[in-house]
């Protein structure tokens, strides 16, 4: 009987060169895989920072814009110190035009105005006591000054109706605003503002937040509280806010008002993360004439 003559090359494995010489190869690939999928996520991440950032940044440059370019003519102000920078501004409630007007030395109290109402027809009522009605303020001295003639409290708000402002039955259109004393003088554009608070932003700590409080002589630079609006902020505050030192990145200015304007606020915020800067520079202006 014949034996089976077996083939040497038939069940021949891989020998250790070879097994090296792979590794090796697979080695170099996976290096190669890795750093580009490395690379790829750095990529989406650094992109999506700068996304983030940018998203931040101009939610919080927007919401300045609109609140300041709806507020109080002149009511600008700027406050601060090489912690904390604060741009306080008055809203405007309601404005309207006025028909009569109480100037000094009249005893006369009250004002008549344009009936205050929406396109929707919605009425809006002062709140007797803590709103006040200002008329001509051409300085912020005359907004916040607890001995401004150009600022008074609204007692009542009363119609030639039922003598409810809030009812809509008013005949002639005409309301009347009974204050706490007359005005040092009118507008020439008879233009009055309906009004009850400040609001404050204030950069510190590398954020900016958003404050609300009363309308104040003396101006808060708030060094805690508020609403946060935005972080990672790089700006390098002055000891003076009004400075313009060379090694500082002051977030506010103000620009004083002239015979043909008002004033207006420049913002540059900086914005910075993980390497990466963004900077919003803007220069807002107040349409409202006193």
């Amino acid at each position: 009987m014949r034996s089976a003559r077996l083939n040497p090359t038939s069940n021949r494995g891989f020998t250790l060169i070879e097994l090296v010489v792979t590794l090796i190869v697979l080695s170099i690939v996976s290096v190669g895989i890795t750093g580009f999928i490395s690379s790829s996520t750095q990529i989406f991440i650094d992109a999506s920072e700068r996304e983030r950032l940018l998203r931040e940044g101009s939610f919080a440059v927007e919401r300045i814009n609109r609140e300041i370019s709806a507020a109080l003519p002149n009511s600008l102000r700027l406050a601060g110190n090489a912690g904390v920078h604060c741009l306080e501004f008055v809203p405007i409630r309601w404005s309207s035009f006025y028909l009569t007007l109480p100037v000094i030395p009249t005893n006369e109290r009250e004002i008549d105005i344009i009936v205050m109402q929406d396109i929707d027809g919605d009425v809006f009522t002062p709140a007797a006591g803590s709103d006040y009605a200002l008329v001509y303020p051409v300085d912020s001295d005359n907004i916040y000054s607890n001995t401004s003639n150009q600022r008074r409290v609204i007692a009542a708000c009363s119609d030639d109706g039922d003598g409810d402002c809030a009812t809509k039955d008013d005949a002639d259109g005409v309301i009347q605003l009974t204050l706490d004393g007359a005005f040092s003088e009118g507008s020439p554009a008879r233009r009055v503002y309906i009004a009850n608070s400040a609001t404050s932003y204030c950069v510190r700590n590398n954020a900016i937040y958003r404050h609300e409080s009363t309308i104040s002589e003396t101006q808060t630079t708030f060094v805690s509280g508020g609403v946060l609006m935005a972080e990672n902020l790089a700006n390098k505050l002055s000891a003076d806010p009004d400075s313009s030192e060379s090694n500082s990145t002051n977030p506010f200015r103000i620009v004083d008002a002239s015979l043909r304007r008002n004033a207006y606020t420049q913002t540059q915020l900086i914005f910075t993360r993980e390497g990466e800067n963004i900077i919003f520079t803007q220069e807002i202006h107040v349409p409202n004439v006193p």
